[in-house]
């Protein structure tokens, strides 16, 4: 059997394809994994070698100022819910049923971001969860100095921002969305295993300190958070295309995924050959 340090991406991922009942949709996500073996592969060697060594304070600065780069997409998300929302109000000869379906589908996918903002932790974000997180093993904030952002952080950020927010067909946003938390969900899950060896292995922290440091990654995977916003989101594109009357793009679809993939692989080369 194999341990969770074993584990890769991928198998956090299949598992909670069982939640997608639409066949053809599951099948572009498998597509996109099995033709991004090669960048999954990348980012799994990553969060390894994180967890392996205690960094030096630059090290760690780049770390977390990169890894920040590729979350906390609130404001995407928010622009992407607008977007619909505009349509529903603006769009001249909308019946009703639209209006409600578009409505809708920019709820559902406002929703994967209700624990960012805390919503339900007395106004704790997750924001915070992360700056308690980077500073747990940096004197202070400077990790979020311009001068330890990498190039290829700002691209996949900027990429995934024009996605949700610019890009012609809202189905490339909601694609882009729906994507990020299903990796998210095995992404987190195997950071939670770096981190705490990290910890274990090269620290002294009190269980306090530990928790402290650990909450932001583990906020994402205690009750499947990030299973839930998949799930909204494929809500939320199937309220979106039966307002508008069009079919599931599943070629965007796959091609969304591995782009997806294939910039964020590239932050992690990035980050690996700087903190080497």
């Amino acid at each position: 059997m194999k341990t969770v340090e074993q584990q890769t991406l991928t198998s956090f991922i299949e598992p909670a394809l069982e939640h997608v009942n639409d066949q053809h949709l599951k099948q572009a996500i498998l597509n996109a994994l099995a033709n991004q073996e090669g960048s999954l592969q990348t980012i799994e060697r990553v969060f390894e070698k994180i967890g392996s060594a205690n960094w030096t304070e630059s090290s760690f600065k780049l770390i977390f100022n990169s890894w920040k780069e590729t979350h906390l997409k609130m404001l995407a998300i928010y622009g992407l819910s607008c977007r619909m929302q505009r349509i529903a109000l603006e769009e001249e000869g909308l019946s009703a049923d639209q209006q409600k379906l578009l409505l809708l589908a920019g709820a559902k996918n406002a929703e994967t971001s209700y624990e960012d903002l805390g919503l339900d932790f007395d106004g704790e974000t997750h924001t915070t969860l992360y700056h308690n997180l980077a500073e747990s093993f940096v004197p202070d904030d400077s990790w979020m100095l311009t001068a330890y952002s990498l190039p290829e952080a700002k691209a996949f950020k900027t990429h995934v921002y024009r996605n949700m927010v610019v890009a012609p067909d809202i189905q490339t946003g909601l694609f882009t969305n729906m994507f990020s938390e299903i990796y998210n969900h095995a992404e987190y899950s195997i950071a939670i295993t770096a981190f705490n060896r990290l910890i274990d292995t090269h620290y002294a922290f009190t269980p306090e300190e530990k928790t402290k440091a650990t909450t932001y990654i583990f906020a994402h995977i205690e009750d499947e958070t990030e299973l839930n916003h998949f799930t909204v989101v494929i809500d939320a594109l199937e309220y979106y295309t039966k307002a508008m009357g069009t079919e599931i793009n599943y070629t965007l679809a796959q091609e969304t995924f591995e782009n997806y993939l294939s910039k964020l692989a590239a932050v992690f080369a990035a980050l690996d050959k700087k903190i080497a």
